[in-house]
């Protein structure tokens, strides 16, 4: 008897969201479970956040979440939102969220599991997710779509820093801004988008005391402004393998006149293409010079927050400082921080609070998910070959400990920053969605045609359709069946 088909997605973020919505709208012949344990779906870290004054950092018009038609977030949000935005425009993230969740409005309901997945094995041909509800989903294909996790632990933050509350290592957590007093001085470790997010939020939140960021670089992202877009990359044919050369190429057009974010954005379709072309030492070498730069002119703000964060810095309510942090300790106002200066001197600040603001923890093997824990540990994962993330091909699937890709488990979204430089923008990520619905679409249409012939053959399934694709495959319900069959 033929099984009914099955494709979990773990993670009910942008990532996750977009591809149920278009295994769906493909009419893939198989049940779409979604296992993501907050109530609503498609809003993840990024776009839960409650603050209006947290925009997109890509303007309406370039960041529709169905790629066959780049203006339809634009036009939702005209119809949904204000009729006056244009696409130049930049939309609170929360608003997309929406945006996103009214996609999946469009479609079947799509079977949501409110709950984590704690583990993950494969029995035969299939795998086997372990839910902590303690039910279990059997499935033909399972989607890894986790998002970001929380920051890597900072060196030197002693224990009592951390009871106290004086330090605080996640900046999405409400209890980081609460109790704080409108003029306490506060210090964020880190410089990037997280940064200026969290300078919002506290300003939202009525603080008004002194923030001091503290960064290697201590260089804030730069601003989208208007710019005439190049038709062409400005690096063509064949794709350098050295790091210095794609730093040439960009330096040479800038030179020739050329405005700087029209010759990054030139890059965009081929980023990731010029990336792989990399030898694996030009790419440890990418990221240990040239990371950070490529950040702030990659990953820009809006230019209303731009704004804000420039009108603080003149003012002096807004200090940027040079430096790496030494130590996080306990003092009478809250904290006392400790960090070595570009020139080599020890300097030290004292704060209310601390907010680590480094951004999101690549080192997989490091982020507390049991899933992840048991992926690694079955030899069913590894990480990326510079060591963060997850190895995956271009269509998404695992590598396995043997160095084989994986027919069953995928993953969309950060992760696959592991072999990408580019894998977190909503470009990416909805041709990611899209790529891999269609691929398993193809897979589950071909394994149906394959099943069909056998039955016409007199070859039939083994096993029991009702008890091995139950909603809950519990310990009970598979005895008796042979699942290596």
């Amino acid at each position: 008897m033929r099984m009914q088909k099955t494709i979990a997605i773990v993670g009910g973020g942008v990532s996750g969201a977009l591809t149920a919505y278009h295994l769906i709208r493909n009419d893939t012949p198989a049940r779409v479970i979604l296992v993501e344990p907050n109530r609503e779906l498609g809003l993840g870290l990024a776009y839960s956040t409650p603050s209006y004054q947290h925009l997109l950092n890509v303007p309406a018009g370039k960041i529709s979440a169905l790629p066959d038609q780049p203006d339809h977030f634009l036009r939702w949000l005209q119809c949904h939102y204000n009729a006056k935005m244009t696409e130049a425009d930049f939309a609170p993230r929360a608003i997309f969220g929406r945006y996103i969740q009214s996609l999946l409005q469009t479609i079947p309901r799509v079977e949501h599991r409110q709950t984590y997945a704690q583990g993950c094995r494969i029995v035969g041909e299939r795998a086997m997710l372990d839910l902590a509800d303690g039910t279990k989903v059997l499935s033909d294909a399972v989607v890894l779509a986790v998002g970001n996790f929380d920051p890597a632990p900072l060196r030197g933050v002693a224990e009592e820093t951390i009871a106290s509350g004086a330090y605080r290592h996640s900046a999405w957590d409400a209890a980081t801004y609460a109790n704080l007093p409108g003029d306490a001085p506060v210090t964020l470790i880190g410089s990037g988008l997280t940064t200026v997010d969290v300078l919002l939020r506290l300003r939202e939140t009525g603080h008004r005391g002194q923030v001091t960021t503290i960064s290697r670089h201590g260089i804030f992202p730069r601003r989208h402004a208007l710019y005439q877009s190049l038709e062409d990359s400005v690096i063509s044919g064949d794709a350098p393998v050295k790091a210095r050369d794609l730093l040439h190429h960009v330096h040479r057009a800038i030179k020739a006149g050329f405005e700087w974010r029209a010759v990054i954005d030139s890059l965009r379709e081929r980023t990731n293409e010029l990336w792989l072309a990399l030898p694996l030492v030009e790419q440890q070498r990418f990221r240990r010079h040239l990371q950070r730069r490529w950040d702030v002119v990659r990953h820009r703000m809006a230019p209303p927050i731009a704004d804000r964060v420039e009108a603080e810095l003149a003012a002096g309510t807004l200090v940027k400082r040079r430096g790496s942090l030494h130590a996080v300790l306990p003092s009478a106002q809250g904290a006392l921080v400790q960090f070595q200066t570009g020139s080599g001197e020890r300097a030290e600040i004292a704060a209310a609070r601390v907010i680590n603001c480094t951004g999101p923890n690549m080192n997989y093997r490091r982020v507390g998910s049991t899933l992840l824990d048991s992926l690694f540990a079955l030899g069913l994962a590894v990480a990326g070959p510079l060591g963060s993330g997850l190895w995956t091909d271009q269509a998404g699937a695992l590598r396995n400990q043997d160095g084989s890709f994986s027919r069953i488990l995928f993953n969309v979204g950060p992760g696959r920053q592991g072999t990408l430089l580019e894998s977190i923008a909503v470009p990416e990520l909805r041709h990611q969605a899209v790529e891999l619905a269609a691929s398993l679409t193809a897979q589950l249409h071909n394994q149906a045609r394959a099943e069909g012939d056998a039955a016409s053959k007199g070859v039939f399934t083994t096993g029991s359709e009702d008890a091995l694709s139950s909603d809950s495959c519990s310990p009970e319900a598979l005895v008796g069946y042979d699942l290596a069959s």
